[in-house]
């Protein structure tokens, strides 16, 4: 296959489509986003009316069925579009662990939920984080165990979780990772989907530095067995599949936040004046900006190599491991370089960046939140290193 850094036409005109879609109905809005510190009921439909929940959902739901370098062009304008994060952020995971339910999920489970997430945006995030663990999630001790009647009994909590306040505004439920055999540890975990409006549920909020993020608790909390996906004792593999499908839109987060601010920082600096003549003037400026430019750039390339990385392993032609550790790749590289990029930028602004009067200082919150989602910049390193030296090297 020949080497081309070209999108097609149909990619490009998807591409235009969505930015203006987020220059009419998101970014006239980021004010009101920004005092809700949420998704919004007007943003919310717009997005859904545009069918960005079922991006990677097949046709017979609903969905677009796009392959994930088309997901990633959206990303990465919803992003450019949204510098809250507060619009984007739950649509592009709400779609991301959609996709985990049409790959895995029962018939029943799939005619039931994907067709809504479709129409009426309802919000379907993974969830795994506990009290006592996050990167490690096999050491999860929330647990689910079938009664008489056949439901499992899930009790335990989550916790630092993407998409909570949604789910509970806009309907939809959670994908958890439970234990369904803890005596086998790894093995013994699975994962079910749990209507929001289930009982023994209760929700609470984190106020994060960029979005806010949530916790659920689970009291003997019914499930039926129809919920459950995939089989028991494959909730590992999924999870972690369902990592690395989250890791590049989430770099590509970081990546398009980064772009977006250099984009807003040139215009500032060309207006903006410092000892007799334009802040953009001085040397020490411009070797910032070059740096910065280049290194943001370099970012987005290789988030759209994981990405196609991705698609390769869903046609079968790259491993399941070529595709985590190019995506770790990209995580880790923009977890440096684009905060940093965010960071020099917030101070070309001097006082003000700090300040609600500029959307710097909510892109910076963003991007620096977003470097522990999806795995620490040590997880990034971790993949990388055992790709490269072998799993007997894996520390774990």
């Amino acid at each position: 296959m020949p080497l081309d850094f070209t999108f097609t036409e149909e990619q490009e005109l998807f591409r235009r489509s969505i930015r203006e879609l987020m220059t009419k109905a998101v970014a006239p809005r980021a004010k009101e986003l920004n005092q809700a510190r949420a998704l919004t009921p007007e943003v919310h439909k717009a997005l859904t009316d545009a069918g960005l929940f079922g991006l990677l959902l097949p046709a017979e739901y609903g969905g677009s069925g796009s392959d994930y370098v088309t997901f990633i062009i959206a990303v990465e304008e919803m992003t450019k579009g949204d510098p809250t994060g507060f619009g984007s952020l739950p649509v592009i995971y709400g779609a991301t662990c959609a996709r985990l339910l049409s790959v895995y999920g029962s018939a029943e489970l799939k005619d039931e939920v994907l067709p809504k997430v479709v129409k009426d945006g309802w919000v379907t995030p993974l969830h795994s984080t506990e009290p006592g663990c996050g990167t490690d999630f096999t050491g999860i001790s929330t647990t689910a165990k079938k009664s008489d009647s056949g439901e499992y009994i899930v009790n335990g909590e989550k916790i630092c979780l993407t998409g909570v306040p949604e789910v509970v505004k806009f309907r939809g439920g959670y994908i958890t990772s439970v234990k369904t055999r803890p005596e086998l540890g790894s093995k013994g975990m699975s994962l079910l989907y749990i209507p929001s409006d289930s009982k023994g549920i209760t929700t609470s909020t984190f106020t994060g530095m960029g979005v806010d993020i949530g916790g659920v608790r689970y009291e003997n909390t019914p499930v039926p067995e129809r919920y459950l996906v995939g089989f028991e004792g494959t909730g590992y593999q999924m999870t972690y599949e369902s990592f690395v499908h989250a890791r590049v839109p989430t770099t590509m987060g970081i990546v398009a936040a980064a772009e977006g601010a250099l984009t807003k920082g040139i215009e500032y600096i060309k207006q903006r004046k410092a000892f007799g003549k334009p802040v953009a003037a001085h040397e020490g400026i411009q070797f910032e900006l070059a740096e910065n430019y280049a290194n943001v750039q370099a970012c987005k390339w290789l988030c759209y190599r994981a990405a196609w990385y991705v698609d390769q392993y869903h046609k079968g032609k790259a491993s399941f491991f070529d595709a985590m550790a190019a995506a770790s790749v990209a995580k880790l590289t923009a977890s440096e370089h684009c905060v940093k990029a965010v960071s020099d930028i917030l101070e070309w602004y001097g006082g003000l960046g700090t300040t609600t009067e500029y959307d710097i200082q909510q892109v910076f919150r963003f991007c620096r939140q977003f470097v522990i989602a999806e795995g620490t910049r040590h997880a990034q390193k971790i993949v990388i290193a055992m790709q490269l030296l072998g799993r007997e090297y894996s520390p774990l």
